[in-house]
């Protein structure tokens, strides 16, 4: 009992060293780009992170930001700490760790001095293991870099049918769409002719006559052709230009006849 007791208190005070202040950190909203259904998918834009509820998502944050999941709200955001300060995780919760109290949005050391890299990693090694640390991010001098990009656009049909038959299928394909951000639920008629409640992908939300979904290239939309067929627009053929109509001028022209001799 002595040795237990003796070693709580040994991993508490190395844990409680290692930092002296605790901040609440700000908070932004990450710019999704596209939700990743298999595992071996990669990212056009964005970056490849972890999703609450999905195997990943390309994500993107401002500058001096960190993408996280906050295990307590099972929510991702993009978390700013204060300069000098350790941004990290104990039992799901973020905060900001330093040795020395922030001042006008900066850890201040004794003599105005400026924490150091090696310190904040220092620190991050010293923290026990109920701690998951994320160091700072490299300062972006391209702001462009993240301004330019564009989020992804909602595709998901939001209209669902009045009829108070598809009430029920309705009310299951709206809950189903607050628990999982990656499906794109909608409600139709099945072979029997009745409601149903069904859901595609986000990256795959459109469907063909068989209920198979299916998607477009990023940025792409998908177009119906005249038997019915779903196609990505830049498989579906041009229309024909048709020709004008030639229109009549109301003259005639003279017919040459022959001078008889």
């Amino acid at each position: 009992m002595r040795l237990i007791l003796l070693l709580f208190f040994v991993l508490f005070s190395e844990s409680a060293a290692a930092y002296t202040y605790s901040y609440v950190p700000k908070t932004s909203v990450p710019v999704i780009y596209n939700f990743l259904y298999r595992k071996r998918e990669k990212c056009q834009t964005g970056e490849k992170q972890a999703y609450p509820k999905q195997i990943g998502a390309c994500v993107s944050c401002p500058e001096n930001s960190v993408y996280l999941i906050d295990d307590t709200k099972n929510k991702a955001f993009c978390f700013r700490c204060p300069t000098g300060t350790l941004l990290a995780k104990k039992d799901g919760y973020p905060m900001c760790l330093s040795l020395y109290p922030v001042v006008d949005g900066k850890a201040v050391k004794p003599g105005g001095r400026a924490v150091s890299d090696s310190e904040l990693e220092r620190m991050a090694l010293s923290l026990g293991a109920a701690y998951k640390t994320t160091l700072p991010p490299k300062e972006n001098t391209d702001a462009k870099t993240f301004r330019n990009k564009e989020p992804l656009k909602n595709v998901c049909p939001s209209i669902y049918p009045d009829d108070p038959k598809a009430a029920r299928e309705v009310e299951i394909c709206k809950r189903l769409a607050k628990q999982n951000d990656f499906l794109c639920p909608y409600v139709e008629k099945n072979a029997e002719n009745r409601w149903t409640c069904r859901a595609c992908p986000k990256n795959a939300p459109y469907k063909n006559k068989q209920g198979g979904c299916f998607t477009c290239p990023y940025g792409e939309e998908m177009v119906s052709l005249p038997d019915g067929k779903s196609v990505c627009a830049s498989m579906a053929p041009k229309p024909e230009k048709k020709k004008p109509a030639v229109k009549p001028t109301g003259k005639k022209k003279a017919v040459k006849r022959k001078k008889r001799r």
